[in-house]
């Protein structure tokens, strides 16, 4: 059966909030696969089943033995589960952690985990442990980082970096995205204002319309609310040789900002009509 988690904790329920769950969340932040019942265990599952698959689809099963625990049943039933598979393959299976209990108490309860090298607790914290198991149920990740750099994975600095990273990633990226939608930026080019003094702005262009130039708004996105609305133009009409020409005179100064081609039809609905549907080209939201 493949192994999906690299270690399963075994534990008395009393030892959950002080000790197991911190050291099941610093092994996550090492990158350690982890089957613990508050991370692992769904809404309307059975308990004894998913502890089964627990067992048996873990690398290794890490056994924290605390007085709580040598009082338990339930955790018996799992010890003996990691024991006959740890008989069964013939290999290392159960890590023994010492939380708050003596060699000889360990002995006095099972003989063969007081011989077993164990991890003790005394004067360790969750994360001292958990750097201990990684060594050895992840040994690929404790041999390619530097202790330092495990500390800072297990106190959050290493995902921390990384969302500054990110924030930096972001911020250049932005360079050459719509300020309102995102879309990407799909052409900058220079243009000359003033060819006798040799005059040129930098005019960027987005997918989404938005048109910029060296700071100075051109054209809105459709997402900025200043964009105008078709109400914003005054629609003229004229007649000429048989055909009908209709143009958007901008009526507000965010309509200014939007150019729309005249319309040109053989009546003169069409031709506004025309009008009509080059605003609603322009004023479409961009997608991804």
């Amino acid at each position: 059966m493949p192994k999906d988690w690299d270690v399963f904790i075994s534990h008395a329920s009393e030892d959950q909030d002080d000790f197991v769950r911190p050291l099941a969340l610093a092994l996550t932040q090492l990158g350690v696969k982890v089957w613990y019942a508050e991370f692992s265990l769904e809404v309307g599952s059975s308990l004894s089943r998913s502890i089964d698959q627990g067992l048996a689809g873990s690398r290794y099963g890490a056994v924290v033995i605390s007085p709580y625990f040598m009082q338990k049943k339930w955790p018996e039933r799992e010890l003996r589960g990691l024991v006959a598979r740890e008989i069964e393959e013939e290999q290392k299976v159960i890590l023994p952690i010492w939380l708050g209990v003596t060699k000889q108490e360990v002995l006095n309860f099972s003989p063969p985990l007081a011989d077993t090298m164990a991890i003790p607790t005394e004067g360790m914290s969750a994360e001292d442990v958990a750097l201990r198991l990684l060594k050895i149920v992840r040994p690929d990740i404790y041999n390619e980082h530097p202790r330092a750099e495990l500390e800072k994975m297990l106190n959050g600095e290493a995902l921390r970096d990384l969302q500054d990273e990110l924030e930096y990633v972001r911020d250049e990226l932005a360079q050459y995205q719509c300020p309102y939608c995102e879309a990407p930026l799909s052409s900058r080019h220079d243009v000359e204002i003033d060819s006798e003094i040799g005059v040129e702005v930098t005019v960027e262009t987005f997918a989404c319309g938005y048109t910029s130039g060296d700071g100075g708004l051109e054209r809105f996105c459709p997402s900025d609310p200043r964009f105008p609305k078709f109400e914003e133009f005054a629609l003229e009409v004229r007649e000429s040789g048989g055909q009908w020409r209709c143009y958007a005179r901008p009526k507000t100064k965010n309509a200014q900002h939007l150019s729309l081609l005249r319309g040109v039809a053989w009546s003169e609905q069409e031709a506004k009509d025309e009008v009509f549907r080059r605003y609603e080209k322009a004023a479409k939201k961009w997608k991804p």
